[in-house]
């Protein structure tokens, strides 16, 4: 009695379904005849596409097989939304080939990495016995690169932090440099260094509360989501003061630009502090309203210490009582607030 023969499925993917969007043919391509005409009117179409020489690749491996085995080729196509449906037209495209051919193994013939993604799906359907890859024109490690690369931009599409990494601050970068041309590089350096800054600190958190009690003060606290822009404003205009007042003294010393920064624009910076420390308390359940009102005399108080160590340090003929004084009236203010807390 003769020895049955090993059925061997020759099978080519075409994941991204050139074939049904350039050619009448539509997957799956079973026998090798078929496979064959598919092949030639997707060259036709598309000499470039390299779908078709590994079409043609399935047929002459067929061949390779010669009498040794029972084989078949057929070629299963997916969708040009490659993921999720394309993988699962291929795996229903799979099943009726193997339906009509009962395979006890997949020689697969593939032209580059995008088609080893559905090994797997392959794999639980019949093993596969030998993998035969066809790179036309294009180098293998490049086109590897290349769905590497693909792959990455499009896991960080779905990831939201990751987006805003990958395209989010490059796309800042570039809108600076658009509007404010080589001038921009200013603020690129200084948006740079505040992501460095935050990350190196892990202050992501905080930063990522401030926006979320932006965000819900707006549907849910209006007055304190004015309270909010108005902080921001005063915050803006601080920096703003306080960086003109800087650029005066670059040419005499770092230790002098940053004082001359301080000096400009802290008392602005503590009524922005204080205008969003009033407006994310007030009308919420439970605050005690003595550490409201103690919180801004105490950031007055250091306000005062700072300005006047500032200006001393700025101005050299600074009366250096005025230092002593400001320390005298912060400590004042320090014991008031203490005080206010306690009876609130």
């Amino acid at each position: 009695m003769p020895k049955e023969k090993e059925k061997i499925l020759v099978l080519s993917v075409d994941r991204d379904n050139d074939i049904g969007e350039k050619t009448d043919f539509s997957g799956p391509l079973i026998g090798r005849e078929e496979v064959l005409e598919a092949a030639q009117a997707l060259g036709l179409a598309d000499p470039e596409d390299s779908d078709f020489n590994a079409m043609f690749e399935a047929v002459r491996v067929l061949g390779e097989l010669g009498e040794n085995y029972e084989a078949e080729v057929a070629v299963v196509t997916g969708d040009k939304s490659v993921g999720i449906k394309s993988d699962k037209i291929i795996s229903e495209q799979l099943k009726k080939v193997l339906d009509r051919f009962s395979a006890s193994g997949v020689i697969l013939v593939t032209d580059g990495s995008e088609d080893e993604h559905i090994m797997p799906l392959i794999q639980s359907r019949a093993p596969i016995i030998s993998v035969k890859r066809v790179i036309v024109k294009q180098s293998e490690q490049l086109e590897s690169t290349y769905y590497k690369i693909k792959d990455f931009l499009g896991e960080s599409l779905e990831n939201p932090k990751m987006a805003r990494l990958i395209f989010g601050l490059p796309a800042v970068i570039l809108i600076l440099l658009g509007v404010f041309g080589t001038e921009g590089m200013r603020f690129v350096i200084g948006i740079l260094g505040l992501y460095l800054l935050i990350k190196g600190f892990k202050l992501e958190k905080y930063f990522e509360g401030a926006f979320e009690e932006l965000r819900t003060s707006f549907t849910r606290r209006r007055f304190a989501f004015f309270m909010y822009i108005v902080a921001i404003i005063f915050g803006i205009l601080a920096a703003f003061r306080g960086y003109t007042a800087m650029l005066e003294y670059l040419g005499i010393g770092l230790f002098e630009s940053i004082f001359s920064f301080l000096a400009a624009s802290i008392y602005i910076f503590w009524l922005a502090g204080s205008v969003a420390w009033v407006g994310r308390n007030i009308g919420r359940p439970k605050r005690r309203t003595g550490r409201v009102t103690a919180v801004p005399i105490f950031g007055l108080a250091i306000s005062m210490v700072i300005f006047s160590a500032s200006q001393l340090i700025v101005m050299p003929d600074y009366p250096f009582t005025y230092f002593i004084f400001a320390i005298i009236v912060g400590f004042a203010l320090l014991f008031l607030a203490l005080f206010i807390e306690r009876k609130g």
